[in-house]
């Protein structure tokens, strides 16, 4: 009988100084605030980590459909919001290598040159808008490009007269209220100050 005591005393002492070391060891508490949190609803994600998802997303279809343009355009689009020109400029070459000649693609590919040369329309921004114009003499994104380097360069009548082209286009992707609101702007700093001689 007494040997069946010490046994349990024994067994009772092991258990004991076990739980004295996991309650010491902190892993209780630890357990615990992981229950907490997963109990609390999901926090959104940062401006950041959204774009980061994004990326990854574009990425691993990318990595299942190495041929597809669209993904390449769409990764292009992604660079460039972003301000990585060298990752965007290389993402629309993909894209233009994969589907060939296209539009819009030799307007997105300038406008990435464009931003990359400090919004300088240099030979290379040209050559690519002049072949998109010369698949589509209306090509929204290229005639944009022109117009707002025109009136980055106070040449009012220049970049009026090719928002007025894309107005007249009926594009749908024309967004016409604002059009208008960039020509009257235009037109109001093209008058001439009428300043009193002293």
């Amino acid at each position: 009988m007494k040997r069946r005591i010490s046994h349990l005393l024994l067994i009772g002492l092991v258990l004991g100084l076990t739980a004295v070391w996991y309650v010491a060891s902190g892993r209780p508490a630890m357990v615990l605030a992981e229950q907490h949190k997963r109990s609390l609803p999901v926090p959104p994600l940062t401006p950041q980590q959204q774009a980061d998802s994004e990326l990854q997303q574009l990425q691993l279809k990318i990595d299942q459909s190495p041929q597809d343009s669209v993904l390449w355009a769409q990764l292009g689009e992604y660079y460039l919001f972003n301000d990585n020109f060298a990752d965007a400029q290389a993402a629309y070459q993909q894209a233009l290598a994969l589907r060939g000649p296209n539009a819009e693609l030799y307007s997105a590919l300038a406008t990435v040159l464009y931003y990359q040369a400090g919004q300088r329309i240099t030979p290379q921004v040209e050559s690519n808008i002049q072949q998109a114009l010369a698949l589509d003499k209306d090509e929204v994104s290229a005639l944009m490009l022109l117009a707002a380097d025109a009136f980055l360069h106070t040449e009012y009548a220049k970049a009026i007269g090719l928002w007025q082209r894309l107005l007249d286009s009926q594009s749908p992707r024309v967004n016409r209220p604002q059009l208008i609101e960039a020509i009257n702007m235009a037109k109001l700093l093209q008058r001439p100050q009428n300043i009193p001689s002293p």
